[in-house]
């Protein structure tokens, strides 16, 4: 992610670092006292290129649509990626549904580590990258790691897993397999892209997918305004904050 705070900031000083990862953290206090599951990725890419905006810096316009581009390709990917393989999966006769459920247990559990791992390879990588990469940076990421996942992330968890429907394993496997692949696929890219936007597309495909099943809409209409809003709100508090 280097390369990527190198082409939406370049020649950044440490104060302008310092500064983009602390609106970063207003902004995203914000997202929690809301419990909406907002894309650090997608914020902090506003931040800095307002920023570079603000300070007339030689930013990337190419590379920067194409990040945009993909903010809009991956959610389709992966909410269609996850309807047809979850109708694929229904479809199957099962012979043995215990097996079955054993067997989606097991990959769930490795899923779970893929998934942690390309959020940290995308969107961790992304902000150490912006602070700089030294043993401070990495350590204080570790440390925020685990306060985040202990103490902060109960709403927006609760939000995904709970107020969308209930999952079935299936739906979770799939949901978590997707965001895999398009997040990874992005870090070797060089481009941020949010777990949480792949995700929450993942698992609405997957409930689209049951013809039967109720699936309430405003939890969804809710990210999606916070996907919307969260880089065009940053970009404008980088550029105002740092123009003056």
């Amino acid at each position: 992610m280097i390369n990527s705070v190198n082409n939406l900031m370049p020649n950044a000083s440490m104060q302008f670092q310092a500064e983009a990862l602390i609106v970063a953290i207003i902004i995203f206090v914000i997202a929690q006292v809301a419990r909406l599951p907002m894309s650090l990725s997608m914020s902090l890419v506003g931040l800095l290129a307002g920023v570079a905006f603000a300070r007339n810096m030689a930013l990337q316009i190419p590379y920067l649509s194409g990040i945009v581009a993909m903010w809009f390709v991956a959610p389709v990917v992966a909410a269609a990626f996850a309807y047809y393989m979850i109708r694929y999966l229904n479809s199957r006769k099962v012979t043995n549904i215990w097996r079955r459920i054993r067997f989606f247990k097991v990959i769930l559990i490795v899923l779970a580590f893929t998934s942690a791992y390309t959020l940290g390879a995308n969107t961790l990588g992304l902000i150490v990258a912006t602070g700089g990469f030294n043993w401070a940076t990495v350590a204080a990421a570790v440390a925020a790691v685990f306060v985040g996942a202990m103490f902060l992330g109960e709403g927006a968890i609760r939000r995904v897993s709970e107020e969308f429907y209930l999952m079935r394993y299936s739906n979770a496997t799939v949901a978590l397999a997707a965001s895999t692949i398009l997040v990874e696929a992005a870090a070797i890219l060089n481009i941020p892209l949010s777990n949480t936007q792949t995700t929450t597309a993942a698992v609405f495909g997957a409930g689209v997918s049951y013809k039967t099943k109720f699936l309430s809409l405003k939890p969804y209409l809710k990210i999606v305004a916070g996907w919307i809003v969260a880089p065009l709100l940053s970009f404008a508090i980088g550029y105002l904050l740092l123009a003056a």
